[in-house]
């Protein structure tokens, strides 16, 4: 929604292991897709607030330290194979994160910090 705020095109598609990606991001330039990553044990609390707010009970495997740190792991895996940009957002705040992803799309298709890259195409 930032980078949205910024007249970016963008969409967040959440890695869940043992699922296949949405076909739609197969056809993405990879020099416009940017993985991120967080601490297993930041995501835990996280996903233990996010359960809390909502008052429910926490999924084994949804909050277990171990399960989160496998997951992440394999993200990062998946990232790499497919050539994706990383950036780790483990206590970055939300403009800090942001701005390396301008950084990063604007010096691959160069363009200047302040022109927007429509991200819906291929």
């Amino acid at each position: 929604m930032y980078l949205a705020m910024l007249g970016w095109k963008t969409a967040n598609v959440p890695f869940i292991s043992g699922q296949s990606i949405p076909s739609g991001l197969e056809g993405i330039d990879r020099g416009r897709v940017i993985g991120l990553t967080i601490e297993a044990e930041r995501l835990v609390l996280h996903r233990k607030q996010r359960y809390g707010r909502l008052g429910m009970k926490g999924q084994a495997g949804y909050t277990d330290l171990k399960d989160v740190f496998d997951e992440a792991e394999q993200a990062l895996a998946f990232f790499r194979k497919q050539g994706y940009a990383v950036i780790d957002v483990t206590d970055k705040p939300l403009e800090t994160s942001a701005d390396e992803v301008v950084e990063i799309v604007t010096s691959r298709f160069g363009l200047k910090q302040d022109e927007s890259v429509d991200c819906s195409d291929s």
